[in-house]
């Protein structure tokens, strides 16, 4: 697990792990691939933005804050809404994948211990985002999002 970003299983992070499963065949695959980056990256920033202007007036819904001279990358995109286990159901009724990760509740934290995570931890989802994603799809999860708000 450790060994696996903490879970065996893609979005079941138990543990904090890290990404050690590099051998020399992913390596030069990934040497390839390194030359997509770059667009890679402007293909996640652009579904970005269109989620940020899509979701912008949802009730209840908070989306990612971008500060000043900022230009992340969206590795993730994560929202914030009260009801995100419901959400994360009706999400799923549509054929729409979510995740929220676990990791760190082996730790055995308290709530007076971590006050913002422990208020978090219950309302954080990450929506889908990935270079190929099509205007369709996005659309799709917007829709989705609205219908239930």
């Amino acid at each position: 697990m450790f060994a696996r970003h903490g879970g065996l299983v893609k979005g079941d992070h138990q543990i904090e792990g890290i990404n050690s499963r590099l051998d020399g065949l992913q390596a030069a695959v990934l040497s390839v691939k390194l030359k997509r980056l770059a667009a890679w990256t402007d293909a996640r920033r652009a579904i970005a933005a269109q989620y940020q202007q899509k979701l912008a007036d949802l009730p209840g819904l908070d989306l990612p804050y971008i500060g000043n001279d900022r230009d992340p990358v969206w590795h993730l995109y994560v929202i914030s809404h009260d009801r995100r286990d419901e959400l994360a159901v009706f999400l799923k009724s549509r054929g729409i994948q979510t995740a929220f990760l676990p990791c760190y509740a082996h730790m055995g934290g308290k709530p007076d211990d971590y006050p913002v995570v422990h208020r978090m931890q219950s309302r954080i989802l990450s929506l889908p985002i990935f270079p190929e994603m099509t205007g369709s799809q996005i659309v799709a999860v917007a829709d989705a999002l609205k219908a239930l708000a």
